[in-house]
């Protein structure tokens, strides 16, 4: 397997290749964490999710599908790690692929996995702030959508940055697929007041 190390630091991200007749992706592993056990867990969940993505794509299903898939690291600070999981596939004849993407945040200290819930204060109004948003920046960009766009859940997709949480969904959920996958960037700030006191973001404010 072929490596490359992405971050210095407690937890670093070695670059995996996994090369078999009909897959072909890059995925991260972590290594060097102080506790093994919390390693050994983030790096189940990964393989894990990376599996899922394929049989949901139809690994076992159609034989003469291909698939490939990368990953981006997002946020790697104080301990805390997002990145997206990017699987493609494609059907011999088919107009076009398909791409899945899976958001992996989590804590590497704790090895604990944060869902959107986790971040916010347990009121629900932080689920009513963000749908605000989108639906002002779905007009604002004029995004062309297959339905109309009601509400995020507990469990929305999202990812983290320095500065923003990002809201996103998949191929297809909301919008045509040229436009690719829609993403909403909301800064912390705009959040500030609906954050839990063990929300990641909170330590990424201050």
């Amino acid at each position: 397997m072929g490596w490359m190390i992405q971050e210095e630091g407690k937890g670093q991200i070695l670059k995996r290749k996994l090369i078999r007749h009909r897959v072909s992706l890059t995925y991260p592993e972590i290594v060097d964490l102080e506790n093994k056990e919390v390693e050994k867990t983030i790096n189940d969940l990964i393989q894990e999710e990376i599996y899922k993505m394929i049989v949901e794509q139809g690994y076992e299903e159609d034989y003469t599908k291909e698939f490939w898939g990368e990953y981006k690291v997002k946020l790697k600070e104080n301990n805390i790690l997002s990145m997206l999981i990017y699987i493609n596939s494609y059907s011999k004849g088919a107009a076009h692929g398909l791409t899945a993407v899976k958001a992996i945040n989590v804590d590497l200290i704790s090895g604990k996995t944060y869902e959107l819930q986790d971040l916010f204060v347990k009121n629900g109004v932080y689920i009513e702030k963000i749908n605000e948003i989108i639906k002002e920046e779905i007009v604002e960009k004029d995004i062309p959508l297959l339905v109309e766009f009601e509400t995020i859940d507990k469990k929305q997709d999202f990812y983290l940055t320095e500065d923003a949480v990002i809201i996103f969904f998949q191929l297809y959920e909301y919008t045509p697929y040229a436009y690719g996958i829609p993403e909403f960037s909301i800064p912390y700030a705009v959040l500030a007041d609906l954050i839990d006191e063990s929300s990641p973001m909170k330590v990424l404010i201050a």
